[in-house]
This record gives C-alpha cells, sequence and structure tokens, in this order.
C-alpha cells in the first residue's frame, strides 16, 4: 500500500502528494494524468538523469510512459557535483527549446539530489517556469531534496546552491525499488538527514527512540516496512516544514539546514571530496558541539547526538588527512546563503532532543575553537 504525504503550500490552489511505495515508477503514467489533470493533449516530457540509473530505471519507464501516450526525450548527465553548473543548466535549457517544449511541457528529474536540483532549476527558468516532477532514486533526496521546491546550481568553488530559486514540483514520487541498486555508502549519507528530523522534529524524542529501535534492519535495509516508515518520517516533517514558511522567510523552515551551514564549509573546502551526506553528519555534531559550547544543550544532549550519529557508522569529526585549518573553514561561511551581510546564521540544538534555535553573532574565536575540537 502506497504511502501518501501532503504538501499544503499557503497557496490554496497549489498543493501537491508525495507517492511512496516501492514500484511507483511502473504507475507514473496514471499518477502523471490523474494528478496532474491531463487532457488528452498530453504534455511533452523531459527525462533528465544519468547514464547508470537511465540503464537501471530510465529505458524501462520511457517505455511505460510512451506505451501510455506520452512524447519522452531522454538528456544523460554524468553522475556528481560537478554537474550542477551553469554550463549543465545552458545545455539542457537549449535542448527544451530544441524540442519546442512551450509551457506545458514537465521535467521528470530521475535521480538523488543534485539532478533534481539542477532538473529543478531548468524548470523553474525555461518560460519563466514549468513543471517538475521529482523522481527520486537515493534515501537522501526522498527524505529532504525532492520535497520543498528548492532548486539551484553551484557557483564555481564559492559555495553551494548560490544561483537557484524556489520552484515546487507538482508530483514527487519515491519508488523503493530503486533503493535496492543504491551503494551502501549513498545509503548512509542519507542517513545523516534521516538523523537530523529526529533533531528537529517536534516530537523528536520519540523518533530519535524509534531510530535507535529499529537501528538494525534500517542500516542493514532489511526491513522494508520499516523504511517506508521511516521516509514517509521525514516526508511529513518537512512538508509540515514547508507548508509553514515555504520560501524560508521565518525561522521555521531555516531549522531543516541543522549541520548545513557547518557541511556546506565542508564541501567547499574539500572542493567536494567529502560528499554531502558526511558533511551533513559532521556538521550535526559541530553544531552541537557548538551549542553545548553556548550552554544551549547539557552535556548529556550533546553525547547523545553524538552518540546517535556514531552508532549510525556516520562520521562525526574532521578528518586531519585532509589539512583544513579553522581559519579556512571559517571563511567559506561568508558564501553561505542563510547570511544576513556579515552575520551568519547557525542552527544549534537547544535544551532537549527535537528543539533546535537560530543563533548570530557567534565569535571567530568560539567557531575556531568548535572546529579545532572536531579535527584529529
Amino acid at each position: 500500500m502506497a504511502k501518501i504525504v501532503e504538501v499544503p503550500l499557503n497557496r490554496p490552489s497549489f498543493r501537491y502528494s508525495i507517492e511512496i511505495e516501492e514500484g511507483a515508477l511502473n504507475k507514473l503514467p496514471l499518477l502523471l494524468k490523474g494528478k496532474l489533470h491531463l487532457s488528452e493533449s498530453l504534455p511533452k516530457l523531459l527525462l533528465i538523469t544519468h547514464h547508470n540509473l537511465n540503464n537501471l530505471y530510465g529505458i524501462k519507464l520511457v517505455k511505460t510512459l510512451t506505451d501510455a501516450g506520452f512524447s519522452v526525450h531522454v538528456e544523460q548527465l554524468n553522475i556528481g557535483e560537478s554537474i550542477k553548473t551553469w554550463s549543465s543548466a545552458e545545455k539542457l535549457l537549449t535542448k527544451m527549446i530544441e524540442l519546442k517544449m512551450g509551457r506545458q511541457g514537465i521535467v521528470l528529474a530521475l535521480g538523488g539530489g543534485v539532478i533534481g536540483d539542477l532538473a529543478g532549476f531548468v524548470a523553474s527558468i525555461y518560460t519563466r517556469g514549468i513543471r517538475v516532477v521529482q523522481l527520486p532514486t537515493t534515501l537522501l533526496s526522498m527524505v529532504d531534496s525532492s520535497i520543498g521546491g528548492k532548486t539551484g546550481v553551484n557557483l564555481g568553488l564559492s559555495g553551494k546552491n548560490l544561483v537557484g530559486a524556489f520552484h515546487q514540483p507538482c508530483l514527487v514520487v519515491s519508488d523503493l525499488a530503486t533503493l535496492h541498486s543504491l551503494p551502501e555508502l549513498e545509503w548512509k549519507h542519507g542517513l545523516s538527514e534521516v538523523l537530523k528530523y529526529s533533531f528537529i522534529k517536534e516530537d523528536g524524542g520519540l523518533f530519535h527512540k524509534w531510530l535507535s529501535d529499529n537501528k538494525a534492519s534500517i542500516v542493514t535495509r532489511s526491513n522494508y516496512q520499516t523504511i517506508e516508515h521511516m521516509i514517509a518520517e521525514c516526508a511529513k516533517s518537512k512538508a509540515l516544514v514547508v507548508s509553514k514558511d515555504e520560501f524560508e522567510t521565518g525561522d521555521s523552515r531555516i531549522m531543516l539546514n541543522l549541520g548545513h551551514t557547518f557541511g556546506h564549509s565542508l564541501e567547499a573546502a574539500s572542493r567536494y571530496r567529502i560528499a554531502h551526506g558526511e558533511a551533513v553528519s559532521i556538521g550535526i555534531c559541530l553544531a552541537a558541539r557548538l551549542g553545548l559550547k553556548l550552554n544551549k544543550i547539557p552535556s548529556g544532549v550533546f553525547e547523545a547526538i553524538i552518540n546517535q550519529v556514531k552508532s549510525y557508522g556516520l562520521p562525526y569529526f574532521i578528518e586531519k588527512k585532509f589539512g583544513f585549518t579553522p581559519t579556512e573553514l571559517i571563511r567559506h561561511f561568508e558564501y553561505d546563503k542563510k547570511s544576513e551581510g556579515n552575520t551568519v546564521k547557525f542552527i544549534v540544538p537547544s535544551g532537549t532532543i527535537g528543539r533546535c534555535e537560530v543563533v548570530k553573532n557567534v565569535s571567530e574565536e568560539m567557531l575556531k575553537d568548535v572546529f579545532s575540537d572536531s579535527i584529529y
């Protein structure tokens, strides 16, 4: 039975659903026609994915869509953060013009966060915005990046997603079958975002305990009912936050960035040798350490956060082999999108598991201490 999560935005005429089910891609033609209320004149589809995923799922998906009467063009990209550039976006936009997609065309994003961000971005600016359907194939994208409408590309080594737009998908389809082929390292990267929800959810303490109780089956992917429940819980949490603060104008949605300010600094400094999921898990621990130093949390909460990250086999410190200095890492905060002028916002745990707050005006000296205590 499919899990369906609604995303009710503060726009009465616009809402979308997240379909979570093993084999959901097989139902995509029906979902497109039903959820998007498509007429007999079906729009052109542009499927954006990468080579491996096209072989695994794209070819079959295109046949399913074609058999249902859709016209589908496929654009295959390379794997990795390096494709999230202006150049890639321009090539895709040029192809969309060549295909004469028009304003009724729909972009399908089959892949993880990189594909989803890039595809969503080109959809947001082509003819001032066309529909995009997110088809996440990684745990990280299913629980986080495919939901909420954040899109973008990286601007050189300055920072992540500095150029982008809020552009909500019209539908998200999470086919759990795609997780079977997900490499172990990518699975672990997604778990960092899952753990994040346990530290920011209103019922975070309960989710924290549930994650502890079900750790074995989650880490080994041995029980897909458990996995489905986990993904649905994360999706519900993100949907609730997005519905309250779609454009991140307040402090509600920014809580989803727990660990990301520190994490993006690590990604940029490493030239993306540190993957996003690894950077987030380390970033969560850095944020917890900052919270401890600011007396926002007691040592017991700090240890609970670190131990949860460690127990899931995720990195919790910065390896000395990278040769980072605290000063170098702090420099990358200048490009963080959550900054206001020269003031950087940090999301830190506050009080107990499941609560966070925004702090500003953290001294450079304290940040150096946080980094220094975490490099070994």
